[in-house]
């Protein structure tokens, strides 16, 4: 009786142990169910702003994320990780779980700039982080205070013609820092950059006229220039944009040919499931459709532009490509 019993026990155990590695392989090759497989999302995702709070990546982050959430049913916790020109912030969601708990706001400076704006970039914005899909697009303006002389771009180069070496212009990010060293290389003229960790930090030093000029994402320039605290120089569309028609473009102002869109976009860390992608993709565009998302953007400045996970990663390919031959036009060197 007591060997019946060890047998059988054993016989279980064999059996229990071929039912797991049954289910294991079932497992690995995605023949479970969906509903054998723990349901996405099961608990708050965070989305890393690679800027610091109050940055139009931030507002975009905030606005989006709410929106995001109610179709996903898990609240959208911002994480704002400044620096280095958004590269922490980055870092940060490279080095994460790819489980589609961590994601990211991408834009032109940490997705396409900084390829060319640095010898070593720590991360491969194609290889090390999963595309999910773009949120929007929008000019940049160029701003100054409103004691500043000039109030157009063909009174900037005259001034800096006049000036040589004197004038200065601060940025906060490298789609900034680009907008700016074209123009100065397009008016042929000399001025000081002057970084900062983030916009609003040198839109406070240009407000107090410490700073000569920068560019600007319209979303934190728009407020100020409402309230007299700054004045606009010109939009960087091709022609008058829409949201903010009374401002000139820098193309109809002093420098024909000038254009530059900057853009955002939702990303995770590379080698995400599949399945998580795709329903990530299928919150973010159900949330752009959203008629009080648009509203929002809109009063900011910004398009609403969706695609899917292949377009964008289609996008930020070429993206990479002009940022870079933007940056190697206005001659900036990339930094150590």
């Amino acid at each position: 009786m007591h060997n019946k019993n060890a047998q059988s026990r054993l016989g279980g155990n064999r059996r229990a142990g071929a039912l797991r590695a049954i289910l294991a392989l079932a497992l690995c090759c995605g023949l479970l169910p969906a509903q054998a497989l723990a349901k996405y999302p099961d608990h708050p995702i965070k989305l890393v702003v690679p800027f610091p709070a109050g940055s139009a990546t931030d507002t975009v982050a905030r606005q989006l994320g709410e929106e995001m959430s109610r179709d996903l049913g898990q609240p959208i916790v911002v994480d704002n990780k400044p620096g280095a020109q958004g590269i922490i912030g980055v870092n940060a969601t490279v080095n994460a779980a790819p489980d589609g708990y961590t994601l990211l706001i991408l834009g032109v400076t940490t997705g396409a700039s900084n390829v060319s704006l640095f010898k070593q970039l720590p991360y491969d914005p194609i290889k090390d982080l999963t595309p999910i899909g773009m949120i929007a697009e929008s000019p940049i303006v160029l701003v100054a205070a409103p004691g500043f002389g000039p109030d157009d771009t063909a009174q900037l180069f005259e001034l800096g013609r006049k000036q040589p070496g004197k004038l200065t212009y601060g940025y906060g990010s490298g789609s900034a820092q680009v907008a700016a060293a074209k123009l100065v290389s397009m008016g042929d003229i000399k001025a000081m950059p002057v970084p900062y960790k983030g916009s609003p930090q040198a839109l406070t030093d240009v407000m107090s006229g410490r700073v000569d000029f920068m560019f600007v994402d319209l979303s934190l320039a728009i407020p100020q220039i409402e309230g007299g605290k700054l004045k606009a120089l010109g939009v960087t569309t091709r022609g008058r944009f829409p949201v903010v028609p009374d401002i000139k473009s820098i193309n109809e102002s002093g420098a024909p040919g000038y254009e530059l869109v900057v853009w955002f976009a939702l990303s995770g860390p590379a080698k995400m499931p599949k399945d998580v992608t795709d329903r990530i993709s299928k919150a973010l565009n159900v949330a752009l459709q959203s008629k009080d998302l648009q509203r929002k953007y809109a009063a900011l400045g910004l398009a609403v532009k969706s695609s899917t996970p292949d377009q964008f990663a289609s996008f930020l390919t070429s993206e990479i490509d002009n940022w870079g031959a933007m940056i190697r036009a206005a001659g900036i060197p990339p930094q150590d």
